[in-house]
C-alpha cells in the first residue's frame, strides 16, 4: 500500500505508475491524481503558447527587435551592461522598436516602470 501525496488515500501500488527515480520505485502521485495534474499542466501550457502566438501576431516589431537583440548577444555584437539607473543586472529596452539594437538596459523593475509610464526616452 501507498499513501498518495495529492489526495492522501492509501491506494494499492498498482494504482500508481513505476518510476525508478523514487525511493518506492513508484510515482507519489496516485495514476488518477497524476492524470488531472498532467491536464491541467497541459492546458496552461496550450493557453501559454497561444497567448505568446497572438502576442507576436499583435505586435511583430517588438518580436523582431527582441529576437535581433538576442542573436546580437549571443554572437557578441551586443554586450548586456548593468541598469542604466540602478546597476543590477539587466534586460534591453526598447526606445524605437524601429532601431533593434539601439537598446537601453534597465533592470527588470525599471524596465516594467519605463513602459507604464509611457517613458521611452527618459532612460
Amino acid at each position: 500500500m501507498k499513501k498518495c501525496c495529492n489526495c492522501q488515500q492509501e491506494k494499492a501500488f498498482e494504482f500508481f505508475h513505476k518510476d525508478k527515480t523514487a525511493p518506492s520505485s513508484y510515482s507519489s502521485y496516485c495514476k488518477s491524481c497524476k492524470k488531472e495534474k498532467d491536464a491541467k499542466y497541459y492546458e496552461y501550457t496550450d493557453q501559454e503558447k497561444k497567448r505568446k502566438t497572438l502576442w507576436r501576431l499583435k505586435f511583430p516589431e517588438r518580436k523582431n527587435a527582441q529576437s535581433k537583440v538576442y542573436r546580437a548577444v549571443k554572437s557578441g555584437k551586443l554586450i548586456i551592461q548593468p541598469c542604466f539607473v540602478c546597476g543590477d543586472k539587466s534586460e534591453a529596452h526598447h526606445p524605437d522598436y524601429s532601431r533593434p539594437l539601439d537598446v537601453v538596459w534597465l533592470c527588470q523593475s525599471h524596465h516594467r516602470q519605463a513602459h507604464l509610464i509611457g517613458v521611452n526616452n527618459g532612460y
